[in-house]
């Protein structure tokens, strides 16, 4: 996306270094592998993040009667165009690599990057489409959920209890599918019904056909500003100068490092954790490109994303979140009750969807924000938005309203699978009064005019 800010980089001094005694044969040296998967911005692997304690929550009086849930695809294949480089750029690197009379890297990897190829992809039939791994992440979530919650999402499918719904993209048809699967078992899935999935739905993608976002956020140069800058910082330099001397290519350029990164992070979302007879780690499953990165580099260019994320899909523009309103007054309305005269709903609604509207939606409700707008130069501090942790593959948003004895009806807010207290909410107890949270965001359900918020005023 940045490409034409790359030539900041053609002036950096290229201090080199070939003491690679850690290649020789028996030696492979490579990262901790909880330190790649932690770090890879909107391609982590849900498997990285998510919660795996499946206690039932429960609240004296109270008990779930509703939920509203919308979850990102999963693990997917990248686009046409990060196939295609991997295909043509990366293959040239690799060669390039192997070229040396001494390639900078152990037999075992040696061996593994001389196989490498993505010659099995079709960059046209195969991008974006969802892999076996984001199907497993779907299923596993699923039964986690139906666990936590057994007599709110029951195994027996009924149109009446259940609705559910995607887009139209066969990343989300295929999460939708492999989430039934969890709930329901696979021979159970061919009864669920979905209605026909839009490619511009107003709720689960409520940006697609909002011409002032596009214009104003999203084809905006100055959106990328402060990614562009942070090229420039210290630490982005060191993150490529590291890949340069780890490889013994002194004249990669930034985007060669970011399409590393890329693949890298692809690669180690595809591949679970394997382990062989004797019960150590299968390197075999590990992406070669993760080798040549330490792990302030892939920091950096984590932090690189971040940037990019928080300015054109986070808090960067209040435009920006302001525009998920139709999805918090789907919410309202799939959790109210059918005495509170309002069209009778599904017990469970549950969404698929992808990172873009769940990014807005977690800035619509001012989680995951920091005291101070995002910079080039908050690499150091420590901050909320990561988007390692909070969009990963099957990044996922849940609240459910409990019915209690003695109180008025209250929401539990979940972010991947764990309790979120939301600002303006009790910060002393997980429950929030569904009349506190209406309050907080009415003018979300009752001022949502996203025609009006979207259009293209002429100069």
């Amino acid at each position: 996306m940045l490409s034409q800010f790359y030539c900041l980089f053609l002036l950096l001094p290229i201090y080199f270094f070939v003491d690679m005694t850690w290649a020789e044969e028996g030696d492979c040296r490579r990262l901790n592998r909880a330190d790649i998967e932690g770090r890879l911005s909107t391609k982590t692997p849900y498997r990285a993040i998510a919660n795996y304690d499946e206690t039932p929550p429960k609240y004296a009086g109270c008990h779930p009667t509703r939920i509203w849930s919308i979850i990102r695809h999963g693990t997917r294949n990248p686009s046409e165009s990060v196939i295609l480089q991997a295909q043509n750029r990366l293959s040239e690197i690799k060669k390039r690599i192997l070229d040396q009379p001494k390639p900078p890297i152990c037999n075992a990897e040696l061996k593994k990057l001389r196989q490498w190829h993505w010659m099995h992809l079709n960059a046209t039939e195969d991008e974006k489409l969802l892999v076996a791994e984001g199907e497993d992440e779907l299923i596993e979530l699923a039964e986690r959920m139906q666990r936590r919650f057994p007599n709110l999402l029951p195994e027996l499918y009924n149109p009446e209890w259940y609705y559910f719904k995607y887009t139209a993209t066969q990343r989300t048809l295929k999460s939708a599918e492999s989430f039934a699967t969890g709930l329901f078992g696979r021979h159970r899935i061919h009864t669920v019904r979905y209605p026909p999935p839009l490619h511009e739905d107003p709720v689960l993608r409520f940006y697609k056909g909002c011409g002032k976002w596009k214009t104003d956020v999203d084809k905006n140069p100055e959106t990328l500003v402060n990614a562009r800058r942070f090229l420039a910082e210290p630490q982005m330099q060191s993150a490529v100068q590291h890949v340069r001397s780890s490889t013994r290519l002194p004249d990669l350029q930034p985007e060669d490092v970011q399409l590393m990164y890329t693949v890298c992070a692809f690669e180690t979302a595809w591949h679970r954790p394997r382990r062989n007879s004797g019960s150590m780690p299968d390197s075999s499953y590990e992406s070669v490109w993760c080798n040549f990165f330490d792990v302030a580099a892939l920091e950096a260019l984590e932090f690189f994303e971040d940037l990019e994320y928080y300015w054109n899909d986070g808090y960067g523009y209040e435009l920006t979140h302001r525009i998920a309103c139709p999805a918090i007054a789907d919410m309202f309305a799939a959790i109210s009750s059918s005495e509170e005269k309002r069209p009778r709903r599904a017990n469970a609604t549950l969404y698929f969807t992808h990172s873009g509207t769940l990014l807005k939606l977690l800035a619509h409700l001012g989680l995951a924000r920091d005291r101070k707008p995002l910079t080039h130069k908050h690499f150091a501090s420590e901050r909320l938005w990561r988007t390692s942790q909070i969009d990963a593959f099957a990044t996922n948003l849940a609240f459910l309203r409990y019915d209690c004895d003695k109180e008025k009806p209250q929401v539990l807010v979940l972010h991947q699978e764990r309790v979120v207290r939301l600002p303006g909410c009790p910060q002393d107890k997980d429950l929030c009064p569904l009349a506190t949270l209406r309050r907080l965001y009415a003018k979300s359900v009752d001022h949502c005019d996203r025609e009006e918020m979207c259009r293209v005023k002429a100069n």
